[in-house]
């Protein structure tokens, strides 16, 4: 047996399914029954991080264009004539119901979900107790009860920013 590449002087219980590097029982950390070292664990959730911000970035980028008062005309009178001050707008979504329990169903064990709700204090203790498995089995009842309610439920209850 060899020593692990981070406590030299701690044998080796296995290694990182990731990088290869032999760790110590401190460094292991058991993913999906396979042994990850802390750091590549880290580089994973850091990793994830990104392709959130690009989902919200991309979804944020697909928002319609709107043009207002394109038939010309006068002023005031022109639109209250036509509109009668009563304008019907589109619900504004902030957070996907969708992108929300696919966090929740594949990485609830990481508490990722909680910090696309921005809820950092609940994200943080999913953190520290992924080893017990409860934030796992949280997360997928979490996730199956966002996929399950209606898009003006989820905005709702779970979207900061939402306006109907």
């Amino acid at each position: 047996m060899t020593n692990c590449y981070v406590h030299k002087e701690a044998l080796s219980v296995g290694t990182c399914v990731s990088c290869g590097k032999f760790i110590c029982e401190n460094c292991n950390t058991e993913l999906k029954g396979k042994n990850t070292c802390k750091k590549c664990v880290d580089e994973l959730f850091v990793e994830n991080l990104r392709k959130m911000d690009k989902l919200e970035d991309t979804s944020k980028a697909q928002q319609p264009m709107v043009f207002m008062n394109a038939g010309g005309g006068g002023g005031a009178a022109s639109s209250s004539a036509s509109g009668g001050g009563d304008l019907a707008r589109d619900p504004v979504y902030t957070k996907s119901k969708v992108v929300a329990g696919l966090l929740a169903i594949l990485l609830g064990t990481f508490g990722v979900h909680k910090f696309y709700f921005g809820k950092w204090i609940q994200g943080i203790l999913y953190l520290v107790f992924f080893w017990t498995y409860i934030p796992a089995l949280l997360g997928i009842i979490e996730g199956i009860r966002y996929l399950v309610l209606s898009d003006d439920d989820f905005a709702q209850k779970y979207d900061k920013g939402y306006r109907a």
